[in-house]
């Protein structure tokens, strides 16, 4: 399943979260298979402290670690997502 991985910090917590993102980077590389897989790149809104990605996974678990790893500074919403062909096959 592909979801949209919404985030969100306070300013203050900046450096704190871009240390865990480069700690989580890292267990991700070496355990990819334990991990969600990201689908493209991380993207911010204008003021940087919220932003989205995609991610893919069929295992719930993945999205609790990536929740518990960045608490408590991130919040997060998982939005799960289909394409639009397999919701209204007419859609060519």
């Amino acid at each position: 399943m592909k979801y949209i991985m919404f985030w969100e910090y306070s300013s203050g917590d900046h450096n704190v979260v871009m240390d865990k993102l480069n700690e989580y980077r890292g267990q991700v590389k070496k355990n990819p298979d334990q991990h969600a897989k990201f689908i493209g790149k991380n993207y911010t809104l204008v003021d940087g402290t919220e932003g989205f990605q995609l991610l893919e996974t069929e295992n719930p678990e993945h999205l609790v670690k990536i929740t518990r790893h960045y608490l408590p500074e991130v919040s997060f919403r998982f939005a799960p997502i289909v394409e639009l062909e397999k919701v209204d096959g007419k859609v060519k």
